[in-house]
């Protein structure tokens, strides 16, 4: 972007009233839209990716779908936030009942800053009965404004955290140690009580070699208490006659949270692993594994299970 044509936009809107100040200076705004076109499968779930690309941070403030208001049913959208956390809670909602277009698009409300380079995550699953007749297109439009600081009338620097140096020597150099390394042992708050406990999926999630090779396992919070999840257990079965095979898995919980903002290789990586820290549930939630099965081969089935070990916190 050439800086001399940025001065020129930041003096032609102070004139007018129009930037927003911040910090001390101001910020200019231009606007900003990513497309991103889909084509879901009939028996298909696909994940979509759109990069944020440019120089400076780009602020999400609307969706706009093609889809909005039509007769479209049982194709299922979620969208995945460059944040971890996603847009609509749950098992995400019908294509043809999301956002819309112009006055009717989706807002966003707070806005989102996003740094060059995170992504944008939208899943779209066919659940219709014996599935879509035809292949199923879908656009979807985040639109927002790029951010270029000011401050005196020159550029500064937006201050990202990608910008940011990620061992800055000081004491507390290892940022995935848990805080019992420091000396601050896990303390349960005044006015609470912690009690051990293990939740699990009910049933071992069954996945066919033979398709389809993706699922989702749910595991429901008690009402009324929260609890303090320290690390995952996970099982992993499979028949004789399978060779080979990974369970890649995405947790996640009902009010759009995510442990992880992609799929990871759970059973090998963070089974059992103790966390640098606490993972709070709401009592009344639900904790959602999304599991898809990769590189395998053979013939039968492959079996998951979950457990969330750690403590139900109530009041005394």
């Amino acid at each position: 972007m050439d800086f001399t044509l940025l001065k020129q936009a930041d003096r032609v809107q102070s004139k007018c009233g129009f930037r927003p100040v911040i910090r001390g200076g101001s910020v200019l705004t231009l606007y900003k839209g990513f497309l991103l076109p889909m084509v879901l499968q009939p028996n298909q779930t696909a994940v979509f990716t759109k990069e944020i690309t440019g120089e400076t941070v780009w602020t999400l403030r609307a969706v706009s779908s093609d889809q909005g208001m039509v007769s479209t049913t049982g194709v299922r959208l979620q969208i995945q936030l460059p944040n971890g956390r996603f847009l609509i809670g749950g098992n995400g909602q019908d294509a043809g009942q999301f956002a819309g277009v112009g006055s009717y698009r989706y807002l966003m409300d707070p806005e989102l800053d996003c740094e060059p380079g995170s992504k944008i995550q939208v899943t779209l699953s066919d659940t219709t009965t014996g599935g879509l007749t035809n292949p199923l297109a879908v656009n979807l439009l985040f639109e927002g404004s790029y951010k270029f600081y000011f401050r005196n009338g020159e550029p500064v620097s937006s201050q990202m955290a990608s910008e940011l140096k990620r061992y800055q020597g000081i004491v507390n150099e290892n940022i995935l140690a848990p805080s019992y390394t420091a000396g601050y042992a896990v303390e349960t708050p005044k006015g609470n009580k912690d009690d051990y406990f293990v939740y699990s999926c009910p049933n071992p999630i069954t996945v066919p070699l033979g398709g389809p090779l993706t699922a989702t396992m749910k595991i429901p919070i008690d009402n009324g208490i929260d609890f303090i999840c320290r690390r995952l257990l996970l099982d992993v079965e499979a028949d004789a006659t399978v060779s080979a095979g990974n369970f890649l898995c995405r947790v996640r919980t009902g009010d759009g949270y995510a442990l992880s903002d992609d799929y990871l290789d759970y059973p090998r990586l963070i089974n059992g692993a103790e966390w640098p820290h606490d993972w709070t549930i709401r009592g009344g939630d639900e904790v959602l594994v999304d599991v898809a099965l990769a590189d395998s081969a053979g013939t039968g089935n492959m079996y998951l299970q979950v457990h969330l070990e750690g403590d139900k916190r109530r009041r005394t």
